[in-house]
């Protein structure tokens, strides 16, 4: 699938939760986890591939063995803070630093529809942050100041034509 680039609407609108998985959403999170590894990434969001459905994947390996999958993914709890370097296959080339938490601990349903709450680290929390600021209309550069946010934005334009 393809993947969908700022300032697409879709990018900024909160996603609502979903009410059931079906085949459709497992059909969905398929496509989603041949797409994010096909383009290189670590997570994808159903958002940035133009779907309205909230549910992510990730894989900090980049390996089809070692994918989350998240539906209705709920961050209940934050502690310690990191800067490190994010990217994002909706704004290609652009990076930056991004202070985020160390650890996170979130709620969200599995592929079968059961309630997960997982406690994660280093950069599988980076990853699930970010896609949930992606299911919440958020993009990494949201989270920096005002003139960072302005040059890398620019620069992404200049790149893009």
């Amino acid at each position: 699938m393809k993947i969908v680039t700022y300032p697409d609407p879709v990018l900024k609108k909160k996603i609502a939760k979903v009410k059931e998985i079906g085949e459709q959403e497992l059909n969905l999170v398929r496509e989603m986890i041949e797409t994010m590894l096909e383009n290189n990434g670590v997570g994808l969001a159903a958002n940035q591939i133009g779907v309205s459905r909230r549910v992510f994947v990730a894989s900090p390996t980049m390996k089809r063995d070692d994918v989350l999958v998240l539906f209705n993914p709920r961050i209940i709890g934050k502690s310690g803070s990191v800067e490190d370097m994010e990217g994002c296959l909706s704004l290609p080339g652009i990076t930056a630093t991004v202070r985020r938490a160390n650890t996170v601990v979130v709620e969200g349903w599995d592929i079968n529809g059961k309630t997960q709450k997982i406690k994660a680290t280093g950069l599988l929390a980076r990853i699930i942050q970010h896609e949930v600021d992606h299911l919440n209309g958020k993009l990494f550069i949201h989270r920096l100041p005002f003139r960072e946010r302005k040059k890398l934005l620019k620069e992404y334009f200049n790149k893009c034509g």
